[in-house]
């Protein structure tokens, strides 16, 4: 079996650890392919890992695992837990993630090492080598229901004031600032209504244009459709979050006319 192993931490890349974790995982699937999703997550900031995971893990194959590394030192006790969902392993520390992630959509059910005396990393290594080798039973898990749950102000339409409100959630390496708004929100209350959104920083922003693309248009400030199904404000060749100085955290309003 060739498994899919994809990672998305806030480890960075300055130091040696994903490279220390990747050579650990090939000395147990050597023919494993390991796809790192992102190291660039903001440190220690689960809204961001949830977002990004629930965005991008269906573009893998099915049977696919996702080990989800935010605020996790492999040198530690913590032990993970193993969520199947839509057909792919996650593999992570129960810190909320899970919540953000799925939550909303099913009652989670997990599956925790019955024997978890070993170190983070060993204990990964044991659920990749129990989910490749078909060996999840009774004898070697037990359920894990107790998820951690977050609650976080996430984007919502309010009908009576035809708006909606989200937040800047991750700034890419382009410097584009990705809302929390899901694009299919925006264009079924919007129906090509004519529109202001205002993004409250330490200054106020506002911008009228809405591209399903990334345009060549001007050096304004616009809102597009992010491959991850989001929002995002954008400028053409321009770093916007610098210039504009926008921060995850900030509360973008859609009023339509």
């Amino acid at each position: 079996m060739n498994p899919v192993i994809t990672l998305l931490s806030d480890w960075h890349l300055r130091d040696p650890y994903v490279a220390m974790l990747k050579g650990s995982l090939l000395q147990t699937l050597p023919n494993a392919q390991i796809i790192d999703i992102t190291h660039y997550v903001d440190k220690f900031n689960i809204l961001q890992t949830a977002l990004l995971m629930k965005s991008c893990y269906s573009a893998f194959p099915d049977g696919s695992i996702h080990l989800i590394l935010t605020n996790m030192s492999l040198n530690s006790t913590f032990s993970p837990v193993m969520l199947n969902h839509n057909g792919h392993y996650f593999i992570g520390e129960d810190n909320g993630v899970f919540h953000l992630m799925f939550g909303q959509e099913v009652a989670l059910k997990g599956l925790q090492l019955s024997d978890n005396k070993e170190n983070t990393l060993s204990q990964i290594i044991q659920w990749l080598q129990l989910i490749t080798t078909d060996s999840l039973n009774k004898n070697n898990t037990q359920t894990y229901l107790n998820f951690k749950r977050m609650f976080v102000q996430e984007s919502e339409y309010i009908s009576e004031n035809q708006q909606i409100e989200g937040n800047i959630v991750y700034i890419d390496a382009f410097n584009n600032a990705i809302t929390d708004i899901p694009v299919k929100m925006f264009e079924e209350k919007g129906q090509q209504r004519p529109f202001t959104a205002t993004i409250h920083s330490k200054g106020v922003w506002k911008m009228n244009r809405y591209f399903q693309h990334y345009e060549s248009a001007d050096d304004e400030m616009y809102l597009c459709s992010n491959a991850l199904g989001f929002l995002e404000v954008a400028s053409y060749q321009a770093d916007v979050a610098i210039l504009a100085d926008l921060e995850p955290g900030d509360k973008i309003i859609i009023q339509f006319e």
